[in-house]
Order: structure tokens, then C-alpha cells, then sequence
């Protein structure tokens, strides 16, 4: 399994190197976030690729009926006993449900091995998953930081992310991936921090 990391050391580096961000770290500090234990990887990824273009409530009643189905935490041999049929009597659409065997196939077949995730770079992993047909940038950066809590994740398809950094840098527009990669830059290695509490930030501002 992937360590958590000390959250405390990465609050201590933003008040001294990101004179903008003191403020959120006092107010939303100390972050929660562990990493997920290994045998979770492939449902979370999984939910990742039923969801899209999907309302939460909707995705999150295919999950629960998909664990009703097969069990949980999911497992890729689990999903490969059972039949697209079964798969479509609980309101998958077929695409969802070739896309979903394909990973469970790719996994067990060890072309995607999560039992080294561990010890391998953000951008190795970012690489084998990309792989996946119903994997994209935003689920697998989602993975990275809420999966497998590591430091320093950008989430440059993330739209709350982009909508709240444009705010507390003051940009004219919605930063693209580059000008994210480059005014995010003095907050390394401790991005992922910075991402969580602008989300907190969002969901106390929107409420």
C-alpha cells in the first residue's frame, strides 16, 4: 500500500515558500486525506470509468448495485465471472460494460499491475492507465491524489481546481495545463496539498 504522507511537513513548506495560501492552511489544516488500502485501486478507478457523463446519484446507484452483484471491495476475477448480460440487467450500457471488462482483463493479466503502484512514479502509473479505454486524465489524477495520496498531483482537468486557482492568483481566465504546471511551480512538492484546501474552499464558498 501507498504511505500517507505527513501532511504537516507539506503545511509547514506552503507558510514559508506560498506567501498566498497561509490563510487557507490556518483554516482548513490539518488535511485528512490516507491512502487507500491496494485491494481498493480497482473499484475506485472503476467507479471512475461508470461515472462519467453520469449524475452522481445515478453513479452511485450502478456502484452499489455492481457490489450487490459481484461483492466488495470489487475485484477484477469477480467481474470476469459474471456475464455483459448480467451486467446490463442492472442498467450498464454496453460501452461501460466492455470498457469495464477490458480493465478487469488487463488487470488480472497483471498489463496494469496495482501491487506496484507502491513504488512507482506518478507518471508510470499515469502512463499504464491511460491504457484503458474509460480511463482519462481527470479519473486517474483523482486516483493519484485521493487513491493513493500522492504529494504533489495538479489536477489540470479538475474545473474546480482551475475556477479556484484563477481566482486566488487573480488570472484573467481559466488557466490551461501549462500556465497551471508553471504558477503552481513554488508550491512543489506539496501541490496535492494545495488542491485539497482549494476544494475545501469551494465547498464552504458554494454552500
Amino acid at each position: 500500500m501507498c504511505q500517507t504522507p505527513d501532511w504537516s511537513l507539506g503545511d509547514n513548506y506552503l507558510r514559508e515558500n506560498a506567501p498566498e495560501l497561509p490563510s487557507l492552511v490556518e483554516k482548513y489544516s490539518p488535511c485528512p486525506l490516507k491512502a487507500k488500502d491496494k485491494e481498493e485501486y480497482f473499484g475506485i478507478l472503476l467507479t471512475g470509468i461508470i461515472a462519467q457523463q453520469l449524475p452522481p446519484e445515478v453513479s452511485q446507484e450502478l456502484m452499489q448495485k455492481l457490489e450487490q452483484l459481484v461483492g466488495k471491495p470489487i475485484r477484477p476475477e469477480a467481474i470476469l465471472e459474471h456475464h455483459s448480460e448480467e451486467f446490463a440487467a442492472i442498467g450498464l450500457r454496453q460501452q461501460k460494460i466492455t470498457y469495464m471488462l477490458d480493465f478487469a482483463k488487463a488487470v488480472v493479466e497483471k498489463q496494469i499491475d496495482m501491487d506496484k503502484f507502491a513504488d512507482m512514479a506518478d507518471s508510470q502509473i499515469t502512463k499504464q492507465l491511460l491504457q484503458i479505454r474509460g480511463l482519462g486524465q481527470w479519473t486517474i489524477e483523482m486516483f493519484l491524489l485521493l487513491g493513493l495520496c500522492r504529494p504533489d498531483v495538479v489536477p489540470s482537468a479538475d474545473y474546480i481546481f482551475k475556477k479556484e486557482l484563477q481566482q486566488l492568483l487573480q488570472l484573467p481566465e481559466l488557466p490551461k495545463r501549462g500556465l497551471i504546471n508553471k504558477v503552481t511551480e513554488p508550491w512543489r512538492p506539496w501541490r496535492s496539498l494545495v488542491v485539497w484546501y482549494l476544494w475545501q474552499h469551494a465547498n464552504e464558498t458554494n454552500k
